[in-house]
C-alpha cells in the first residue's frame, strides 16, 4: 500500500513539474493580409432564414396570440415538421454521401450528380424555411409580427440556435 501511494505522489509532482516546464499556449496568429476568408463560429449570428414559428410558438402568451392563431400555427407546423425532419434527414445523408466519395476519390460525374441530388434537397428544405416565415407573418397581426421580429432581433444567436434542436 504505501509504495503505490508514494508512486502516485512521485508521479503527480513529475507531472506538475512537466505542466510547469512547457510553454504556455499563444493565441492564434491573424490571418495574412490580404486574406478575404474569415472564419466564423457557427452560432455567431442568427440563421440565413429567421426560424420564427418556434419562436412564436414559444412566446405565444406574450404576443396575446388568440386560440385561432395558436392552432393555425400549430397545425402547419405539424404538418411542414412530417416533410422537414425526414428531408433534413436526406440532406445530412447527401452530405455524408458526398464527403465519402470526395475522400475515396470518385469521378468527376459522381461527385457532380451528388452536388446536383445535395443542391435540389437542399432547395426544397429552403423553401420549407421560407414558407414557415410566410405562414407567422400571414398569421400575426402586424404589431404582433412587429413585436416578434424585436424578440428574434434580441434573442442571442446562441441560445435561439439551442431552442429548436
Amino acid at each position: 500500500m504505501p509504495k503505490s501511494l508514494l508512486k502516485i505522489a512521485l508521479l503527480s509532482v513529475l507531472s506538475m513539474q512537466v505542466a510547469c516546464a512547457m510553454e504556455p499556449t499563444k493565441p492564434m496568429a491573424p490571418p495574412p493580409s490580404g486574406c478575404h476568408v474569415v472564419m466564423r463560429h457557427r452560432f455567431s449570428r442568427h440563421p440565413m432564414i429567421p426560424m420564427l414559428l418556434p419562436l412564436a410558438e414559444m412566446r405565444s402568451y406574450s404576443l396575446h396570440l388568440s386560440d385561432h392563431e395558436v392552432s393555425t400555427l400549430a397545425v402547419w407546423h405539424n404538418r411542414h415538421m412530417r416533410i422537414a425532419v425526414p428531408l433534413m434527414k436526406l440532406v445530412r445523408k447527401d452530405k455524408d454521401t458526398l464527403h465519402a466519395a470526395l475522400l475515396r476519390g470518385a469521378s468527376r460525374k459522381t461527385v457532380q450528380e451528388l452536388v446536383k441530388r445535395l443542391e435540389h434537397d437542399h432547395m426544397q428544405l429552403l423553401g420549407l424555411e421560407v414558407a414557415q416565415v410566410r405562414i407567422v407573418r400571414k398569421t400575426l397581426s402586424s404589431a404582433q409580427w412587429d413585436k416578434l421580429v424585436r424578440m428574434y432581433h434580441h434573442m442571442p444567436p446562441m441560445r435561439f440556435m439551442m431552442m429548436h434542436r
